[in-house]
């Protein structure tokens, strides 16, 4: 995962001057997907953050994977499911950059059937910090607890489901009630179980949350290429990786 610090600590530094000057629109960006019959399809999702990082508490681990979230009934995940090659096209107006970013997309789902073949392609991209983290820690908020409850219970490596579930406590609850069949619901996360399983006082939205937990996706995008304009100086670059796979940096103009 250290080869890619290059890009990553890049595209990291530069998402963040953006977000100061022009607020969480910047972590806006389109995915382009081939569909089925072999016409392209293109859409806005967000940004949610590097796989198993937080920003604002420390989780223990990190990874050079992009990732963003769907509702299984979205179009995306078919497309995604029969061609993963994906490409975003970012454009960051404070700065006023674009990043084009060619990938592989993996769909985790409550009915993953290869997460195994997942773990393996994966595993090189993320790691764990050599670190002590602690679980009750104040700062951490509740999807980081919940994340360390279920690893230490589960005693694996890394779980994708874990940081499904991460994911899904990070949503606000507007978002988050849109995966439920009553999408104007807000849907509130007020504590979890001693499992890290989320949970709401009233058990009517307790059902809602779990059917739209049933229905939420985490898209996780491994980097294979990006293509870099910087609109104002004209400068264009590229990240790509080398004989050795490690990544490169190579200015065009």
């Amino acid at each position: 995962m250290s080869s890619s610090a290059s890009w990553k600590t890049f595209l990291a530094s530069q998402l963040k001057i953006n977000i100061e000057q022009q607020g969480l629109s910047s972590t806006y960006t389109s995915l382009a997907t081939v569909r089925p019959d072999g016409t392209p399809a293109n859409r806005t999702v967000v940004f949610r953050g590097f796989a198993g990082e937080d920003h604002s508490s420390e989780t223990g681990w990190q990874s050079d994977l992009l990732t963003t979230t769907s509702a299984i009934r979205s179009r995306k995940i078919t497309d995604i499911a029969t061609q993963p090659k994906i490409e975003l096209n970012w454009f960051m107006p404070g700065t006023q950059e674009q990043f084009r970013i060619h990938g592989k997309c993996y769909i985790i789902e409550e009915s993953n059937t290869d997460i195994n073949l997942i773990d393996k392609e994966l595993e090189e991209h993320i790691t764990k910090k050599d670190i002590n983290v602690e679980m009750n820690n104040d700062k951490n908020n509740l999807a980081t607890r919940a994340f360390l409850t279920r690893l230490k219970n589960n005693k694996k490596k890394f779980d994708w489901e874990n940081e499904r579930l991460r994911q899904w406590y990070r949503m606000n609850d507007h978002l988050r009630g849109t995966f439920s069949s009553e999408p104007k619901s807000p849907l509130e996360i007020n504590d979890m179980d001693n499992q890290g399983w989320f949970l709401n006082n009233d058990s009517k939205k307790q059902k809602l949350l779990e059917e739209g937990y049933k229905n939420f996706a985490l898209l996780i995008i491994k980097v294979e290429f990006i293509d870099h304009v910087e609109l104002i100086t004209g400068t264009h670059s590229i990240f790509k990786k080398d004989d050795n796979n490690n990544w490169i940096l190579k200015k065009l103009s």
